[in-house]
C-alpha cells in the first residue's frame, strides 16, 4: 500500500509516443481514433487527439457519447520486436465511471489487429490503480473517475502497435451514460532504480506562483497566478471518485508543487550507462536496461513529464505524480571503480 511519503525504490513510467513524437519519428498521423467498425469518424464535442497524448491531463478530449465503441491505435512504425516493447498503460483525467466506459488493449503487428495480444486479459496484467475486471472478458472497469494504470510483463513481441478500444458496458452498440472524457494516455516501459536512494532525502512542497506586493501603508497583498495543478475532467488531480461534479470540491485538492531530491550511491556502471552508447544493436542501447538510455534519454532530459512512483509497488495514488527533471540531466560522480553516486532531482509538473 505505502503512503506518508515513504520513499522505497522508485520506478518512472516512461512515455513512448511523447517521446517518438518529440523526436520526430511520430506524427498525429500515426495515432487513430476511430469507431471499432474502422471507418465512421469520431465526434469529439470538446478537444481533439492530440489533447490526449501531450501528458496534461487537465487539458482533455471529450467524445460525444452517442459515438458508441471506438478505438484509439497507435502505430509505433517498429518493425523490430525490441523497440517496441511496452509494460504498462497509463490513462489520466477520466471520467470512465460516470460515462459507464469499459476499455480493452490490444497490441499486433498487424493495423487490423487480425492476431492480437490481448493485455487486458485477467492474468495477463497487473491491477495497479483503478483497473477491476469487468464482466465482460478481457475488458477493464475503472470503478472511479480520476486514472487508471496496468503494468504488465514486458510485451516483446506482436506489438508495432496498440489499440485501446473502448466501448459502454453495455455493448459495443450502446451510447455511453455521458461524454468520455480522456486527459492523457501514457504507453511504453517502466523502469525501476537499482536499490532505494540514500537515507537523506529531501521532499519538499512549494507554494509558488504568489507575489507579494506591499501597498504604501505598509499592508501586505498577495497576487497568486495558481495555488497548484488545475482539475481534471471529473475530480481533483489524481483523486478517484465516483461522485459527480467532485471536480469542483476545491477544498480536497493538494496544493502546492512536490519536489523530491534523492542520491543513489555506490551504482554499477551497468545500471547507470549502456553497453555502448553509439552501437546500433537495440540491447547496447535503445533497449538496454540502464537509467542513461531508458530513463534520462527517454524523457529527453527536461522535455517531457513522465509518471514516477516513489515506491515500485505501491497501490496508493498518493505515491503518484507527474514530474521533471530540476535540473538538465544526468549528474553522476565516479567513487570507485566501476561505481558511482547519482543526485537525483525531481519537481511536480501539469
Amino acid at each position: 500500500m505505502a503512503g506518508y511519503n515513504r520513499v522505497a525504490t522508485p520506478r518512472a513510467y516512461i512515455d513512448l509516443i511523447s517521446f517518438n513524437l518529440a523526436h520526430g519519428w511520430s506524427t498525429s498521423s500515426n495515432i487513430t481514433v476511430i469507431q471499432d467498425d474502422g471507418s465512421t469518424a469520431v465526434t469529439f464535442d470538446a478537444g481533439q487527439k492530440e489533447d490526449m497524448f501531450d501528458l496534461r491531463p487537465a487539458n482533455y478530449a471529450q467524445i460525444a457519447h452517442d459515438t458508441k465503441a471506438f478505438y484509439i491505435q497507435y502505430n509505433t512504425e517498429f518493425t523490430t520486436d525490441t523497440l517496441a516493447e511496452s509494460n504498462f498503460l497509463a490513462i489520466l483525467g477520466h471520467n470512465f465511471h460516470d460515462a459507464d466506459v469499459v476499455f480493452k488493449v490490444q497490441t499486433d503487428d498487424a493495423s487490423d489487429m487480425g492476431s492480437p495480444t490481448t493485455i487486458s486479459t485477467t492474468g495477463n496484467h497487473t491491477k495497479v490503480i483503478n483497473a477491476a475486471a469487468d464482466s465482460t472478458a478481457d475488458y477493464i472497469d475503472p470503478a472511479n473517475n480520476g486514472w487508471t494504470l496496468i503494468t504488465w510483463s514486458t510485451q516483446t513481441s506482436n506489438n508495432q502497435y496498440v489499440r485501446i478500444t473502448i466501448e459502454d458496458d453495455s455493448g459495443t452498440g450502446s451510447n455511453f451514460d455521458e461524454d468520455p472524457q480522456i486527459g492523457a494516455i501514457l504507453y511504453g516501459e517502466y523502469i525501476d532504480f537499482p536499490n532505494a536512494p540514500d537515507l537523506n532525502i529531501q521532499t519538499s512542497v512549494d507554494y509558488d506562483g504568489t507575489r507579494l506586493q506591499t501597498s504604501a501603508g505598509g499592508g501586505t497583498f498577495a497576487n497568486s497566478q495558481y495555488f497548484g495543478q488545475p482539475v481534471w475532467a471529473a475530480t481533483p488531480p489524481w483523486i478517484l471518485s465516483t461522485t459527480a461534479g467532485r471536480e469542483t470540491y476545491s477544498f480536497e485538492r493538494r496544493y502546492g508543487r512536490m519536489n523530491h531530491s534523492m542520491n543513489f550511491s555506490f551504482m554499477t556502471d551497468s545500471d547507470l550507462f549502456a553497453p555502448n552508447q553509439h552501437h546500433g544493436t537495440p540491447s547496447n542501447w535503445f533497449d538496454s536496461s540502464d537509467l542513461h538510455s531508458q530513463f534520462y534519454n527517454k524523457i529527453l532530459g527536461q522535455h517531457n513529464p513522465f509518471l514516477f512512483a516513489i515506491d515500485k509497488d505501491s497501490t496508493t495514488e498518493g505515491d503518484y505524480g507527474l514530474f521533471r527533471l530540476s535540473n538538465s540531466g544526468l549528474n553522476a560522480n565516479q567513487v570507485a571503480y566501476r561505481t558511482w553516486n547519482v543526485n537525483f532531482d525531481v519537481t511536480e509538473t501539469w
